[in-house]
């Protein structure tokens, strides 16, 4: 599975670079985190908490910085283990200079295992996809033109959340209906 979305930042591109590979930021910013820790200069092991529908639980795993060319662009490779599965995956960050500061991209691609595969290749990108604007809200923060900042990104006119809820409820009345 591939998502992608870019976000732009008042900020320099050094700015914004030095914050993304700060893991003390990526702990604060990085929904879910309830461990972090730091294994080598590139490598982190986590704990996070998924509170959706579907895919509710704790998974473990690493993250660790597979490349990097600085100020330009980088990428994380992790994987994760829960209950209900795994996950697999990388991360590409490409910084770009831009008119009102720097346009950061972040294009994920991903595999599911486990109960995790069944829950469907758009739901699991919707749920990425709310995840990294949400990464993007709390990293804003971060930036000294974010300090004390409101949310930035503005939501959709009908929450994630809202519409996987609906998504589900939908799942379920078919599958009753069927049986």
């Amino acid at each position: 599975m591939r998502v992608e979305q870019t976000q732009v930042f008042p900020d320099a591109r050094e700015v914004v670079w030095e914050r993304l590979l700060d893991f003390g930021v990526l702990e604060r910013t990085l929904p879910g985190i309830e461990e972090l820790e730091r294994l080598d200069d590139d490598t982190l092991k986590l704990r996070v908490r998924v509170t959706v529908p579907a895919v509710t639980g704790a998974y473990e795993g690493t993250v660790r910085v597979a490349e990097r060319i600085p100020v330009d662009r980088y990428t994380l490779s992790g994987d994760a283990k829960g209950r209900l599965g795994w996950l697999r995956g990388d991360a590409d960050f490409t910084l770009v200079d831009n008119p009102e500061g720097t346009a950061v991209t972040a294009v994920m691609d991903f595999r599911t295992g486990g109960a995790l595969s069944g829950v469907g290749q758009r739901l699991m990108q919707a749920i990425a996809k709310g995840m990294v604007r949400d990464y993007f809200v709390a990293f804003q923060r971060e930036l000294p033109s974010g300090q004390g900042a409101p949310e930035m990104v503005s939501r959709p006119r009908r929450g994630i959340w809202q519409r996987i809820r609906a998504w589900l409820r939908r799942l379920v009345a078919r599958e009753k209906t069927t049986n």
